[in-house]
């Protein structure tokens, strides 16, 4: 049951009332001071819809209650962060954005041509990835920092499922996906037919990125799965990677709701040794530096040209590295497995020579500058499984905080869902 403020009615009789100039703006819910209109339920719907779901002209008597029930907790957790004093700087949107561009295989102008297509502006988009962002720090500063996983636990857990955690086979793998809800059988058939073409271009020894290059669809969907132990892969998908033997990529896979590629980038049974890397990185990124492409690969030059001529790698680092984390330590990162770096910085990693400086290489987020200052290879099998391990304990327990936190939210909060 929730509390509802007597206080608040004449204010919340004045907004739904003052709101109503049209359709699209009609408020839908109140919540504590705030409302959300049926302009700011479509959008959500539009987002959704560019990541593959269904949706189409929503009007207030279709309204899909549990929908509107999730942006009302998005909502209150964000006025919580707000009310909590939570900062969110243009620069950590624009990471946000630059990394919702590459999951999408796109550069961020790109990303957001293609939004505006579908009638999402980048200021609206930035407003909702600023939001996603006071969620994730109000939510990690409430629960996540609040969890405690102990090594003890994480023994206990691995010894009380070892089916779960059978180290006999892995795979590294990453999914391509395209969604086909509500199309036609010939719409299914062409982008089967694209994603049969990616998948012989991969077993020609094309790069993946290369050969994901000019997609015709702007929906196709790339994930990076990691390593998986067989075990915790769907049967089904096992049974096509045993088909390959050692091709690098199965056959295309129909699901209810959408196509789905497996890239297969590595095979290890109990032993999983890998090239780790230290780094020294520079990073142009010339959305933070509100630059052109063309300056920010200048400027990576200029750096260059500085490096030869003895000025100090860790100093310019320092100076012009727009990766901030790293910035700070001169450049340097910790140990970095293979699937931690980028395609385009791995490829060159792995052609330099220890202190080498590589040319400016071209990322979706900018230009890097490397240097590899050591390499070692290690069995990484134990540090997964106990990673995962880890993960699923506190994935539990934060589940279960936050569930006890919202709720304690929502228990002092004035709601109220206009459906009429």
């Amino acid at each position: 049951m929730l509390k509802i403020k007597i206080i608040f009615a004449l204010a919340c009789w004045w907004i739904v009332n003052s709101a109503c100039s049209s359709d699209l703006d009609k408020v839908i819910a109140i919540v504590n001071d705030g409302v959300i209109t049926l302009s700011e339920y479509q959008s959500h719907l539009n987002r959704e819809q560019l990541q593959g779901l269904e949706s189409g002209e929503i009007q207030a008597a279709a309204l899909d209650t549990d929908i509107l029930r999730s942006m009302i907790d998005e909502r209150l957790q964000v006025q919580e962060a707000i009310r909590s004093g939570v900062p969110v700087s243009e620069s950590e949107v624009d990471v946000s954005v630059q990394t919702v561009a590459q999951q999408n295989g796109v550069g961020a102008d790109e990303l957001l041509e293609r939004l505006a297509s579908s009638g999402i502006s980048e200021e609206e988009f930035r407003r909702t990835m600023a939001e996603q962002i006071l969620i994730q720090k109000i939510v990690n500063a409430r629960v996540s920092q609040n969890v405690r996983v102990t090594d003890q636990e994480v023994e206990h857990f691995i010894k009380s499922y070892p089916d779960l955690f059978s180290t006999d086979v892995s795979y590294e793998l990453s999914q391509l996906r395209i969604p086909i809800t509500g199309l036609e059988a010939e719409q299914v058939g062409a982008r089967q037919g694209y994603l049969d073409a990616v998948r012989t271009r991969l077993l020609s020894g094309t790069d993946l990125e290369d050969a994901l290059a000019d997609s015709p669809y702007d929906n196709i969907e790339f994930e990076y799965l990691g390593w998986r132990p067989k075990s915790l892969i769907p049967d089904l998908i096992v049974a096509e990677i045993e088909k390959t033997v050692t091709e690098n990529a199965t056959e295309i896979v129909m699901g209810s709701n959408a196509l789905h590629l497996f890239v297969i980038h590595g095979r290890e049974g109990n032993e999983m040794f890998v090239t780790q890397y230290r780094l020294r990185q520079i990073s142009i990124s010339p959305r933070r530096k509100r630059i052109s492409d063309e300056a920010a690969l200048e400027l990576a030059q200029e750096i260059v040209e500085k490096i030869n001529n003895g000025e100090d790698f860790s100093a310019l680092a320092r100076l012009y590295s727009d990766d901030e984390d790293s910035a700070v330590e001169g450049g340097e990162s910790e140990w970095l497995n293979p699937g931690e770096i980028d395609s385009p910085i791995l490829q060159a990693v792995s052609d330099l020579g220890i202190n080498q400086l590589s040319d400016p290489i071209k990322t979706l987020y900018g230009y890097y500058l490397i240097e590899v200052i050591e390499t070692r290879t290690r069995d990484i099998m134990r540090d997964i499984v106990r990673r995962r391990a880890h993960d699923m304990i506190f994935d539990r327990k934060a589940g279960t905080l936050f569930d006890s936190w919202l709720g304690q939210i929502r228990s002092s909060a004035y709601i109220e869902i206009l459906t009429e």
